[in-house]
């Protein structure tokens, strides 16, 4: 898969350091979303992977539907989980990756978090929502449940019509059904957009998850 990776606070690229995974919107770009991350000021590596090609620009999946095919989500959730797998492996890097991702970017972060909580150690959807063909109660009630469910903190305009609030707000009520620790974060006025406040809330509660990370994580 390809990204694009940046230090920030000053890291070194072989310093051992939280990794923060961003995930770009429908037609977006990794580059245009590092420009939001800029000001996370803590030590850390960012990870922003492309998705497909589509007209000049990337995506995850070729779907507007808010309830897509569980089979069509699935299968980047599984590209992607692989991806961070072998960059945790090759990367210095402190505990599991923390991920975020805007708009397809936060569905697919509400993805992740349901099909493979394994791979991630918190997760951050902004404007996004599970959708309900990936909807956890029943799958996590079918097969092994997993030692540890990721904490889903997700951030949303309260005016969006692009993806809908209250679609989040199912998704968020789902997952603590399903036993996670997961919580939203509405913005009055704001569209389907990331507001200035939401934008620095986003990056303390990032850097306040990997503070505690590497507080909990022993030096090699």
């Amino acid at each position: 898969m390809r990204y694009l990776e940046h230090m920030t606070g000053g890291a070194r690229p072989d310093e051992r350091v939280p990794m923060i995974v961003a995930l770009h919107p429908m037609g977006g770009d990794p580059s245009d979303f590092l420009l939001l991350l800029r000001r996370y000021r803590r030590r850390a590596r960012l990870i922003l992977p492309y998705g497909h090609p589509s007209g000049g620009m990337y995506i995850w999946y070729d779907s507007v539907r808010d309830d897509v095919a569980a089979p069509l989500v699935t299968r980047e959730a599984d590209r992607i989980a692989a991806a961070l797998a072998a960059l945790v492996a090759a990367r210095p890097t402190v505990g599991k990756p923390l991920v975020t991702g805007f708009s397809q970017g936060g569905i697919m972060t509400f993805a992740l978090a349901v099909t493979h909580p394994e791979a991630l150690v918190a997760a951050f959807p902004i404007s996004g929502l599970l959708p309900p063909s990936l909807y956890p109660s029943a799958a996590l009630s079918s097969g092994p449940r997993p030692a540890t469910l990721p904490p889903v903190a997700a951030f949303h305009g309260a005016s969006d019509l692009a993806v809908p609030t209250r679609s989040a707000r199912a998704s968020i009520a789902e997952l603590q059904r399903a036993g996670y620790t997961a919580e939203l974060r509405e913005y009055a006025g704001v569209e389907h957009d990331i507001s200035d406040e939401e934008d620095g809330e986003i990056l303390e509660r990032i850097g306040r998850a990997a503070d505690g990370l590497a507080a909990a994580t022993p030096a090699p």
